[in-house]
């Protein structure tokens, strides 16, 4: 898998006051020593293993902007800093910084000293994005190839270069936010570190030497093993994820939180399926001893494979997208055929009137986390229970199916790893179907869940709505296809507003950012209910006299 490695196109100098502090970021991202995690996984392992990047502008300030700034308020000559910068060719002193000769503290130092000289001396490959081929020679010397990399820059135009040649590429607006992002498809934190490789954010660190004699055994390991590196996958999420490197393996942590599902549900669910043929991640162990963490957690196995993030697949090909998505659908038609009780799970949760349970329970979470009243929540609270599938069968379902739950072989279009399994249960299935196309639905920009509503499925090769409930109507039998598809959006966006509302109960930033979206997303949800009353009406019979009174059994007068 190689090491992460970090490339800046050109080298641009930096204002002085802000040199420490880039110099800190820059030397984080190599310290990285060990393989990048991939975005929202909790026991898999990226292909990628380069980050690309044009430091003007895009993970740091625009450096033209800040020397300016400093030349003007200590009156120091127009120009002065990006000459120096270029002072002496390969052997200045921001060439020795950049190959990592020297430090942060000694470049200060010897660039003072540069910047008392005038001399120009300009170092050039002699080409310029977007031309190809300097993507190509960032690859070459990073011995990568594009599919491996992660291209970051302010222009468009760059961006779809090199999103063209296959690598992930990222628009930088705000650079805040577009390292965050940066973070999702990693999967590794870039803020927040002590120094180190593998280290863990400071107000996140784990007990080390109770983890590490119980790591060595659980694992068998000899006292005189490596040292343990931990470091911690999607802080946000319920329950915290940790990676960790010992004795050369790598493993995933998973610690309970006070208000996530218990550990022992999803350990006994995954030894289970172990066997199965559903592709499940490879459980090492259930400790449930609080001296270690103080907590109960799950030692789980890494698994190889690819994930992603963004439902759209960019970097490839329409055929390859296609084949991703027929493979998500296989995955959970072999979760949904599955015999509970052949792996003992015939007591899975209680699958009687699933649906309305679920209702009745996401309202009540809306209700304890109410601030000011939501229309559209009020009006989906009255029409839900009302409306729920008349005919519910029972399987066991993931909960929370999606393809950025899905680990997959990092070659082939096929599933390897269903991930997170905490909302799994003995359920109707048609949830886990239409949670699955809840990006169908949503634009790319919204910011709950990335959505390709607005991305044009036909030419990137995705499976619109009706090919996918297609192949599942087809793979299970249901000729009847899925008349209630409206209710389930509905159910599925009053759910996500449910608890975007309880987000925005929080903080009073979140009453008038996260409010307003679970207020948008509560509408959208009722547009669907619409859609289903519409579908509903037009699907009664109708009177002979149909023209002349619009309702059955109403007379006209």
């Amino acid at each position: 898998m190689g090491q992460f490695r970090v490339q800046c196109i050109s080298h641009p100098w930096i204002e002085m006051k802000k040199m420490q502090t880039a110099a800190r970021f820059r030397s984080q991202l190599w310290s990285l020593k060990m393989p990048s995690l991939c975005h929202r996984s909790f026991a898999a392992i990226s292909t990628y293993k380069a980050v690309i990047f044009d430091m003007y502008g895009v993970l740091i300030p625009s450096p033209v902007k800040l020397a300016t700034v400093f030349e003007q308020q200590n009156s120091v000559p127009l120009g002065t800093l990006g000459k120096a910068i270029r002072t002496g060719g390969e052997v200045n002193a921001w060439k020795r910084f950049m190959r990592g000769e020297i430090g942060a503290e000694e470049f200060v130092e010897a660039f003072g000293r540069q910047c008392s000289e005038i001399i120009v001396e300009s170092c050039r490959e002699g080409l310029s994005k977007p031309d190809p081929r300097i993507y190509h020679l960032c690859l070459n010397r990073l011995g990568v190839s594009a599919h491996e990399a992660v291209f970051l820059d302010d222009l468009k135009l760059n961006v779809e270069a090199a999103a063209q040649l296959g690598m992930h590429a990222i628009k930088v607006g705000d650079i805040a936010v577009s390292v965050k992002e940066l973070e999702g498809v990693l999967g590794i934190p870039l803020s927040g570190f002590v120094p180190g490789p593998g280290s863990a954010p400071v107000a996140t660190k784990l007990p080390m030497d109770q983890l590490t004699q119980y790591l060595r055994k659980a694992l068998h390991l000899s006292d005189k093993a490596d040292s343990v590196a931990v470091q911690q996958l999607n802080p946000s999420q319920s329950n915290s994820l940790y990676h960790l490197t010992t004795g050369g393996r790598h493993l995933l942590l998973r610690k309970q939180q006070k208000t996530s599902r218990a550990m022992e549900t999803e350990y006994r669910l995954l030894k289970s399926l172990s066997g199965s043929g559903i592709p499940v991640p490879e459980i090492i162990d259930l400790c449930e001893d609080p001296s270690v963490l103080g907590a109960p957690f799950l030692l789980m196995e890494v698994c190889l494979g690819r994930m992603f993030s963004d439902p759209s697949l960019p970097g490839l090909t329409p055929g390859d997208r296609r084949a991703l998505y027929q493979a998500m659908q296989h995955t959970l038609c072999q979760i949904h055929c599955l015999d509970p009780r052949a792996v003992g799970l015939e007591d899975y949760g209680e699958p009687v009137d699933y649906m309305g349970l679920q209702v009745q329970w996401w309202t009540q979470q809306y209700r304890d986390s109410e601030t000011p009243p939501i229309p559209a929540m009020e009006r989906l609270i009255q029409w839900l229970p009302l409306h729920l599938p008349k005919h519910q069968r029972s399987t066991l379902i993931h909960g929370s199916f999606r393809l950025e739950n899905l680990v997959f072989h990092p070659e082939k279009p096929e599933v390897v790893a269903v991930m997170d399994w905490g909302r799994s249960r003995l359920g109707d299935p048609l949830t886990d179907l239409t949670f699955s196309c809840m990006a169908h639905c949503l634009p790319q920009d919204n910011p709950l869940l990335t959505g390709i509503s607005d991305r044009g499925l036909v030419q990137l090769g995705i499976p619109t709505v009706e090919e996918v409930m297609g192949q599942y109507c087809s793979s299970m039998g249901l000729e009847e296809g899925v008349p209630d598809w409206n209710f389930y959006m509905a159910f599925h966006l009053f759910c996500l507003a449910a608890s975007r509302q309880g987000e925005s109960k929080s903080t009073i930033a979140g009453q008038t950012g996260s409010g307003r979206l679970a207020e948008q997303v509560a509408d959208l949800a009722w547009d669907f209910a619409t859609k289903e009353g519409f579908r509903i009406f037009n699907a009664m019979p109708r009177s002979p006299h149909a023209g002349t009174s619009p309702l059955k059994g109403q007379v006209a007068e």
